[in-house]
């Protein structure tokens, strides 16, 4: 089977964020992020939002996901402070680092199953500058 073409530069979608918790949709999010990347040659920064005195690190799982497959990736922990929330961190670093598109889970590990989209995917197409592509 032949490859699918690839393409060094793409005017649409250069920079591509995504956030990452972990869970199985943000996994999700992120392959379909490496799939887009690799195909349009886009630069890829995988966010990880950590809540204060929190020990887990999902940024090794995302690394152990992209692997070798793209070599334009950043991977990013910003610890939450103060007052602010995850979706307001998530939407700063959107437009300080003028992203193209946000590629995110439609839920994250909330234990809330019957919902569709989460608080978060929700604040980011609400809210977002850039694209929003809500993985489910």
């Amino acid at each position: 089977m032949a490859e699918a073409p690839t393409y060094e530069i793409s005017f649409m979608l250069r920079r591509i964020l995504v956030p990452f918790d972990g869970s199985s949709l943000s996994v999700k999010a992120l392959n379909i992020a490496v799939d887009l990347a690799r195909h349009y040659g886009s630069h890829l920064t995988v966010l990880y939002v950590k809540m204060p005195g929190e020990k887990e690190d999902p940024l090794e799982l995302a690394k152990s996901i992209v692997g070798r497959r793209i070599t334009n990736v950043k991977y990013k922990a910003v610890e939450l402070a103060g007052n602010e929330s995850i979706s307001t961190i998530i939407l700063r670093e959107a437009v300080e680092e003028s992203y193209d598109i946000v590629v995110v889970g439609a839920r994250g590990k909330t234990s809330y199953f019957d919902l569709a989209i989460g608080s978060i995917p929700l604040a980011l197409a609400v809210n977002s500058t850039s694209s929003v592509l809500i993985v489910r």
